[in-house]
């Protein structure tokens, strides 16, 4: 046996552990895509979620803004209807 024969079983040796390394990474970064895309579909539902969300904050702000003006309203017909009621001579009320 010669000297290079060893080195081309030192060299075999070495590809295998190459090829072996080489597919358990393979592995890892196809759990990691697999991962990724669960993440993706979350981000993409939370950002779905964010926009319904800021469409309902602003249906509540003119929901509200259209009650104060119709409390006010009402409010100032109130103000307006005891203003013109007779005053009795009766005190304490």
């Amino acid at each position: 046996m010669t000297y290079g024969f060893f080195m081309e079983i030192g060299l075999a040796a070495l590809l295998l552990l190459t090829i072996i390394y080489c597919w358990r990474l393979d592995q890892r970064l196809n759990r990691l895509r697999k991962g990724n895309d669960g993440m993706i579909e979350a981000a993409r539902e939370l950002a779905e979620t964010i926009a319904q969300a800021e469409l309902a904050v602003q249906g509540l702000r003119k929901t509200a803004a259209e009650t104060g003006r119709e409390l006010q309203s009402r409010i100032d017909e109130a103000r307006s209807l005891s203003n013109n009621l007779p005053r009795s001579g009766r005190k304490g009320y």
